[in-house]
């Protein structure tokens, strides 16, 4: 049963990150957009932040895997340092979000921020508090002992 809830845990956790990462990743695309004069309706906005959601399903697989490795990180820290505990799953959240947007970056960029939400620091800095919450998440729901 303990594992049950461990795995909901974690696919919650999976499903708050990306919601939260596609709801910034968007609100930074079009207020970039508007910078350069360009004007959506409400429905358009809705439209595309729906679109985000539904389509950007392989950043949603790397956050999956990202925080896999870091949860099971933040599972080994908090068991060595019992005083960090608190805060291992929502700093290893943020922190995994972080090296995804560095490890994509590194791999597929040029330079001009390959993820389009992250391309300057207010960016990037929202999609880890979006790994911040993912991991407050799972730290409140996993099971305890």
């Amino acid at each position: 049963m303990k594992i049950i809830k461990t795995c909901a845990a974690y696919l919650t956790a999976i499903a708050v990150t990306y919601l939260l990462a596609t709801v910034f990743y968007t609100m930074r695309i079009l207020s970039g957009q508007s910078g350069f004069g360009a004007t959506y309706t409400p429905a358009q906005q809705a439209e595309t932040y729906i679109a985000n959601l539904t389509g950007l399903w392989l950043y949603a697989v790397m956050i999956a895997i990202a925080l896999l490795f870091a949860f099971s990180i933040a599972w080994v820290v908090k068991k060595a340092l019992p005083p960090l505990a608190p805060i291992a799953y929502p700093v290893a959240g943020a922190a995994a979000i972080f090296t995804l947007l560095m490890l994509v970056e590194a791999q597929l960029g040029g330079g001009a921020g390959i993820i389009g939400g992250a391309r300057t620091p207010i960016g990037v800095a929202l999609q880890c508090a979006a790994g911040f919450t993912g991991g407050i998440t799972f730290a409140l729901i996993r099971p305890r002992r």
